[in-house]
């Protein structure tokens, strides 16, 4: 009998999410139709110049980053499993080269099934990966051929196998839903298949239509019409509950694991502790201070060849952006706001800009007030994001400026039930 699913992320995980190292590796076999990020065909000549950029790059940022040891490593693309093992090996010697990796990091490899094969597994074993997020998407054919995936269903099958067989005892899948001919049929469907694998970890995500993809753009020229809301909605509903019901908890939005099993890596993101981002479109937060590098790996590479930073844009933290960020990146997680995951200092500046709207946001039923924090309760976690722009705009009628919120959505939120409890929103 399966116990039931606790919600998380849990304590071990929170205090082990301290600083984290991202790469980004840029290359796929095929671009995906519905995918915005920085990646393209990698042949030779292109990821040698990019493993020479990630050496120099990691050279660059190591003095800032001196103090901190990374308890989590995290390779995402692209398609970083299109690396061969020697390349993987030139990159992690680079890595470890600069950077004080703790001896028990979480290291996670994203790899998509087509490109998984036993020597690979073996190489990423050896590199010291411990953790594979595999894209698998859907069980269907039609589906998968639509979203402009190269695999079968039956290849996540085999890939999962093989790395079971190779020693991984940390794998997670990825899906999607939401996208035009999508139906709750089909995605219970895809959910059982998910499922039947009994991954540690699994997230599912929702469709966005991003200009200048193939399938976004179609979306937005009315060609192919999304489900409405509510079946979005119930669709990531279904996610939840169904992966409650074999074990996995629910601890972020579009994420639930078995106890133990969250991905440390993001955790360093929805609790805002430091990070280095290698390679194109990387972005990192250390010593203060966000930035976000060049998107072109010809520009990116360039720019180090040439001795300067290989960044589009740089920003000093001010304590209103930090605390903006916690909120914002905070209630992402199905525990909300804690105190405790937050220096004294910046949890202060959180109570004098948001302690007003926090109550607001209680008495309106907006958010859980918890015995430690706050919480989007259960009901508003899709429209999450509307609850945020609420806050935001609440924080700012009580005289707060909220002009820098570039990343917070501005869509309202509709008023939803009254909420009867009767903690204490004010603290700080």
């Amino acid at each position: 009998m399966t116990s039931p699913a606790l919600e998380g992320p849990g304590a071990a995980a929170r205090a082990a999410a301290r600083a984290g190292l991202y790469v980004h590796v840029p290359f796929c076999v095929v671009r995906c139709a519905y995918c915005d990020f920085a990646s393209g065909p990698g042949g030779e000549a292109a990821v040698e110049r990019w493993l020479g950029g990630i050496a120099r790059e990691a050279a660059r940022r190591a003095p800032a980053a001196a103090d901190v040891v990374f308890r989590s490593v995290y390779l995402g693309g692209g398609t970083p499993s299109t690396l061969e093992p020697a390349h993987v090996g030139r990159l992690f010697a680079s890595l470890r080269g600069a950077f004080a990796v703790a001896a028990d990091a979480e290291v996670t490899l994203e790899a998509n099934p087509e490109t998984v094969t036993p020597e690979r597994l073996d190489a990423w074993r050896a590199a010291g990966v411990d953790r594979l997020s595999l894209g698998a998407q859907s069980r269907h054919a039609d589906e998968l051929d639509r979203l402009g995936r190269v695999h079968t269903a039956a290849r996540v099958g085999t890939a999962l196998a093989q790395a079971r067989a190779a020693g991984f005892r940390r794998l997670s899948l990825d899906l999607i839903y939401g996208f035009p001919g999508h139906t709750a049929a089909r995605w219970e469907e895809t959910l059982d298949w998910a499922l039947g694998f009994e991954p540690e970890h699994l997230s599912a995500y929702a469709f966005l239509a991003e200009p200048g993809t193939p399938l976004g753009d179609a979306v937005r020229a009315g060609r192919a019409p999304l489900p409405g809301d509510a079946e979005q909605a119930d669709a990531q509903a279904r996610f939840v509950a169904r992966a409650a019901a074999v074990g996995l908890g629910s601890y972020e939005t579009s994420n639930a694991c078995r106890p133990g099993a969250e991905a440390r890596h993001n955790l360093v993101y929805w609790l805002r502790r430091p990070y280095v981002g290698l390679g194109p479109s990387a972005h990192g937060l250390v010593g203060g201070e966000r930035y976000g590098n060049l998107r072109d790996l010809t520009a990116w590479a360039d720019a180090l060849a040439d001795g300067r930073w290989p960044e589009a844009e740089r920003e000093a933290e001010t304590p209103a952006t930090a605390a903006r960020e916690v909120v914002m990146l905070g209630l992402r997680l199905t525990s909300g706001l804690v105190p405790a995951d937050y220096p004294p200092g910046l949890w202060r500046e959180v109570g004098r800009r948001y302690a007003a709207a926090l109550a607001e946001a209680v008495a309106t039923g907006r958010l859980e007030a918890r015995g430690d924090g706050w919480a989007v309760p259960a009901a508003l976690r899709f429209v999450a994001d509307d609850v945020l722009a609420w806050l935001e705009a609440r924080a700012e009628a009580h005289g707060f400026d909220s002009s820098s919120a570039h990343s917070v959505p501005s869509a309202s939120c509709p008023s939803p039930p009254a909420s009867a409890t009767g903690a204490d929103p004010t603290r700080t």
